[in-house]
Formats: structure tokens, C-alpha cells, sequence
């Protein structure tokens, strides 16, 4: 893991992700943190991202070309939401390890575990309907 210098705007930003279960976009971290850090540019966003998600601090997720960031490192589970496109963390096993890596001759160094469904609030608003 690559070691990154802390900043002001790096600080706000890993804050922010740290705070929230809702594994937002770029552009929804932005919003939230242009509240905090109004001059906060996108690019500076971006950057810091790119390093955090480099410096292992942060991941990234990326399904069907949108990116989404985790301030939750340890190996964990996802649901992607069919209907609002959200990422949601899943219950997953004290023993990830316990997943089987396919036979390839290859080198795999690790995976990630994404499933598509419901989430649970679109599916109680569906009920409501």
C-alpha cells in the first residue's frame, strides 16, 4: 500500500466516506463535501480518490461503468440494487476465505462479490404502492 500526505480536502473527504453506508458516487461525495469544503474542486475529488483507493484506505466499486466508493475495507459482500442503483453492504461470513477461487492457471489475487436485487427499501415501497 502506497503511503499518501494527508491534507485538508483528503481529511473531508475520507470523513465523509467514513460517515455513510450509502457507497456514493464521486459526484454525490462532491455535493456532500462541497458543504464542509466549498471550494473544493472536482478534480482535487477525483485525485484524492484515486489516492485513497490506491493507499488501500477506501474502495472502489465498479458495475456497469458507475464507480462507487467504500470507506469499509475489509473483504465484505454487496448488493446492487436493480431499481435505485444503490450499493448496499450485505451480511457476509466471518470467513471470506471460505469462498473458492476457480481453477486457473493464471495468478487471481482476490475477488469481489457484488449481488443484483432489491434492496430492502425499494422492495417495502413497492409493498406500499
Amino acid at each position: 500500500m502506497q503511503q499518501i500526505r494527508k491534507s485538508r480536502q483528503r481529511d473531508a473527504i475520507l470523513q465523509d466516506l467514513r460517515a455513510r453506508t450509502d457507497h456514493p458516487t464521486a459526484m454525490e461525495l462532491y455535493l456532500s463535501v462541497r458543504k464542509t469544503i466549498p471550494n473544493l474542486s472536482l478534480g482535487t475529488l477525483y485525485r484524492n480518490l484515486n489516492g485513497l483507493c490506491e493507499s488501500g484506505q477506501i474502495i472502489r466499486l465498479s458495475v456497469g461503468g458507475e464507480e462507487h466508493f467504500d470507506a469499509c475495507t475489509k473483504r465484505h459482500w454487496h448488493l446492487k440494487c436493480d431499481r435505485c442503483g444503490r450499493f448496499y453492504d450485505l451480511p457476509t461470513p466471518d470467513d471470506t476465505n471460505a469462498v473458492p477461487f476457480p481453477a486457473y492457471e493464471g495468478e487471481l489475487r482476490d475477488y469481489s462479490l457484488v449481488f443484483f436485487g432489491v434492496c430492502t427499501h425499494c422492495a417495502r415501497t413497492a409493498v406500499e404502492k
